[in-house]
C-alpha cells in the first residue's frame, strides 16, 4: 500500500487532502510577476536612458545586481511552489492531520483523531472568498490544543460537512460496539 504520509495507518482511508486555495497561489504569483517586471523595466529603461550603467565597472555591478536579484525570484518562485504543495491537510476514516512546511528542511505533522472532534466550524470572508468559495475550517477539539485550523481552503462548508459526517459515523459506530443506545 502507498502512504501518502508518514503515520497513515493499514486500511484507513483517505477522503480528502486539502491545500490552499489556487486563487491564494495566483496572488502570491503574482506579487513574484511584479518584482520580475521590476527586474525587466529596470534592465529596458535604465538601458536605454542610462547605457553607461551597462558598461565598464559600472556594468559589471549592475550585471552583478541584476543576476543576483534574478537567482532571488527563481528561488522565490519555486518556495512559493515547495510551501504550496507540502502544506497538506488530510482528513481519513480515523483523523485529520496537518502537514505544515516551515521551511525548505523542517516540517510539522499534527494529528487530530476524530474521536477528539468536538465541533467544526467554516468562515467564508470577504468577496473574493464568496466568488471563489475559498475560506478557514476550525475543528474544535477536546484535546490540549484548542482547535485545527485551516486557512484559504476551497469549499470551507464541504470540508465541514465530511469533518462532521465523519465524526458522527466514528461516534455511532463506537456506540454500537459498546451496546449503547
Amino acid at each position: 500500500m502507498h502512504k501518502l504520509f508518514p503515520s497513515q495507518q493499514e486500511g484507513e482511508q483517505i477522503y480528502l487532502v486539502v491545500r490552499e486555495h489556487w486563487f491564494h497561489l495566483f496572488l502570491k504569483v503574482l506579487v513574484w510577476a511584479f518584482f520580475a517586471a521590476v527586474l525587466i523595466m529596470f534592465n529596458r529603461f535604465f538601458g536605454a536612458n542610462l547605457p553607461a550603467l551597462f558598461e565598464g565597472s559600472w556594468g559589471q555591478t549592475t550585471s552583478l545586481f541584476t543576476q543576483v536579484y534574478t537567482l532571488f525570484l527563481v528561488l522565490s518562485l519555486f518556495l512559493i511552489f515547495v510551501f504550496y504543495y507540502l502544506n497538506v491537510q488530510i482528513i481519513t476514516s480515523l483523523r485529520v492531520v496537518d502537514i505544515s512546511q516551515e521551511g525548505l528542511f523542517s516540517h510539522v505533522i499534527s494529528e487530530l483523531h476524530i474521536d477528539k472532534i468536538e465541533d467544526a466550524t467554516s468562515q467564508v470572508n470577504g468577496i473574493f472568498g464568496s466568488l471563489f468559495d475559498y475560506g478557514d475550517v476550525f475543528v474544535q477539539t477536546a484535546g490540549t490544543v484548542d482547535r485545527f485550523e485551516f486557512h484559504s481552503v476551497p469549499n470551507p462548508a464541504g470540508i465541514e460537512k465530511i469533518i462532521l459526517d465523519l465524526y458522527e459515523k466514528n461516534s455511532n459506530f463506537a456506540k454500537e460496539g459498546t451496546g449503547a443506545n
